[in-house]
C-alpha cells in the first residue's frame, strides 16, 4: 500500500472529513477492518491564504513546496493539497516537487466527464470561482463553467471564510446559497454544481437538489487518493 501524505489544516474542518472518509472508503474498498496509514501536515491556513488573497502566488508556491518537502522526508510515497484554493498553483507546484501529486481539480473534472455534463456551476473562495484554475481545466474536458456575479461571490466568500471554515453551518446562508446556485441554473442552464470548497459539503448536499449534480470535490478527491492507496 502506498503511504499518503496529506497538506492539512487548509481548512481544519474538511482535513478532519478527508481522514474520516479515507479511513471509511479504504475499508469499503479492500473490505476490511484494517486501517491504511497516513501522514497529515497541518499547516496554518491564515499564512497560507495570506498569499493567495494578496496574489502572492511564489511565496505560495514556495511555502507548499516546504510542506511537501517535509512529508517526503517523512515517508510519504504521494501527496494531496485537502483544498480547493491552493490548487491556483497546483501546476507549478506539482512541477517542482518530486512527490507525485493528484489534483482535486482534475478528479473532479474527470468525474463530471464521464457523467457527460458540459455546464456546470461553480462555487467556492474567491480565488477559486475568479482565477480561472478550475475553468481551464474544464475546457480539456468540454466543461463550461459558470460563476456567480461579483457581488454573490463576495457573498459566498465572505460565508466560507466566516462561518464554514469554523463549522458554523447557518440556515440562512444555505437558502441564500442555494438561490444563487438557481439563479445560475436559471440563467445559464447549468446541469450540476460544483462545490469547490471542501467546506462548502458541509451546509449543500445532493438532497438539496433534485434536478442538480452535486459534485462534491472532497468526495470525489478522497476516492480517487484510495484508488492510488491500493493499487
Amino acid at each position: 500500500m502506498k503511504k499518503l501524505g496529506i497538506i492539512g489544516g487548509i481548512g481544519p474542518e474538511s482535513t478532519i472529513e478527508y481522514y474520516r472518509l479515507i479511513i471509511r472508503n479504504y475499508q469499503r474498498k479492500l473490505n476490511t477492518k484494517e486501517y491504511p496509514e497516513m501522514l497529515i501536515h497541518s499547516i496554518n491556513m491564515t499564512g497560507m491564504l495570506r498569499h493567495v488573497f494578496a496574489e502572492e502566488l511564489d511565496q505560495l508556491v514556495a511555502l507548499l513546496v516546504e510542506k511537501v518537502n517535509v512529508l517526503e522526508k517523512a515517508g510519504a510515497d504521494f501527496a494531496v493539497l485537502a483544498s480547493n484554493t491552493p490548487h491556483l498553483v497546483f501546476e507549478q507546484l506539482n512541477k517542482i516537487v518530486n512527490l507525485p501529486m493528484i489534483s482535486i481539480v482534475d478528479a473532479t473534472c474527470q468525474v463530471i466527464a464521464q457523467k457527460g455534463q458540459t455546464k456546470l456551476a461553480l462555487l467556492g473562495t474567491k480565488s477559486t470561482m475568479s482565477e480561472g484554475f478550475y475553468q481551464k481545466t474544464g475546457e480539456k474536458h468540454g466543461i463550461e463553467m459558470f460563476i456567480p456575479s461579483e457581488p454573490q461571490q463576495d457573498y459566498v466568500h465572505e460565508k466560507y471564510m466566516g462561518e464554514l471554515v469554523f463549522n458554523r453551518i447557518l440556515p440562512q446562508t444555505k437558502q441564500e446559497l442555494m438561490k444563487i446556485i438557481r439563479e445560475l441554473q436559471d440563467r445559464h442552464g447549468v446541469q450540476g454544481v460544483i462545490l469547490g470548497g471542501t467546506e462548502l459539503p458541509l451546509i449543500l448536499q445532493q438532497s438539496d437538489f433534485e434536478d442538480l449534480v452535486v459534485y462534491d470535490t472532497t468526495q470525489i478527491h478522497v476516492g480517487r487518493i484510495v484508488d492510488v492507496m491500493v493499487e
